[in-house]
């Protein structure tokens, strides 16, 4: 049997640069090339909805909701950082 389902396997950080990317340009019509050590929080384009929708896409991605108490500023300071954040979530590492 082959599987057409969608990949929920742990995310890469550079699909998080691509995540954080689109989503800065569906709410701002443009991003600049985001890396892993893009400072998200120095360039002001990260508001509130911003990161709702980097959430939602990212929650899609790995097929399970993200704890509420990490989705907070610091661990959104770098595309490396979150990247971190996530795959701590998938090895069970928080709560």
């Amino acid at each position: 049997m082959t599987s057409n389902n969608v990949d929920t396997a742990p995310v890469s950080v550079e699909d998080v640069c691509t995540i954080v990317s689109g989503a800065i340009a569906r709410r701002h019509g443009h991003a600049d090339a985001v890396t892993p050590d893009s400072e998200l929080l120095l360039t002001g384009l990260l508001d509130s909805l911003t990161l709702v929708n980097i959430v939602a896409v990212l929650e899609q991605r790995i097929g399970q909701k993200l704890p509420e108490d990490i989705v907070v500023a610091r661990n959104f300071r770098t595309p490396a950082k979150l990247h971190a954040t996530v795959a701590e979530v998938l090895d069970g590492s928080t709560r």
